[in-house]
């Protein structure tokens, strides 16, 4: 009678360990994963939201627009290297602070209205960027950096007192 006990342990014990190893779910899960970009924030992007970067005429695009005050500036960042997308949005003005796909799908609506090239005059760069991100046009400075498709990078700074 004693052994009934120590077989039902070892039992529960095995069938435990052995589905513990067999996991069907764990490798799909781990496929798909390698399949999606890789993002800020741990967030993976879908090759369907990388599709969309093709229209955009650059791979990097990392902007800082402050205004007078405490908290009173906006950052966006994005970078797409080797399919790789990582994406930022700070947006202290509105208290909104977003990464992976959800600040893609902001900065990407945003993107689509940008038409400017590395020849494009500084003064309408500026311009182009403040409209399409519905910015003031009162800030104190505005940074840019941009690699454009052809791997040329370029800077825009202004300051405004």
């Amino acid at each position: 009678m004693k052994k009934r006990p120590f077989f039902i342990f070892f039992s529960l014990i095995g069938i435990s360990v052995l589905s513990a190893c067999h996991n069907d779910d764990a490798a799909p899960a781990k496929e798909a994963q390698n399949k999606q970009g890789v993002t800020n924030g741990g967030t993976p992007m879908s090759y369907d939201n990388q599709s969309e970067n093709t229209s955009f005429n650059f791979s990097k695009f990392d902007l800082e627009v402050d205004y007078k005050g405490l908290n009173n500036d906006y950052e966006a960042d994005y970078e797409n290297e080797n399919d790789e997308i990582e994406a930022k949005v700070d947006d202290n003005i509105n208290d909104e602070h977003l990464n992976g796909d959800k600040a893609f799908n902001k900065l990407s609506s945003k993107f689509k209205k940008l038409n400017f090239d590395q020849h494009t005059p500084d003064e309408d760069v500026k311009k182009e960027v403040i409209d399409a991100f519905g910015l003031k046009k009162d800030f104190q400075s505005f940074e840019l950096e941009v690699r454009f498709s052809n791997g040329t990078e370029k800077e825009y700074n202004f300051k405004q007192k």
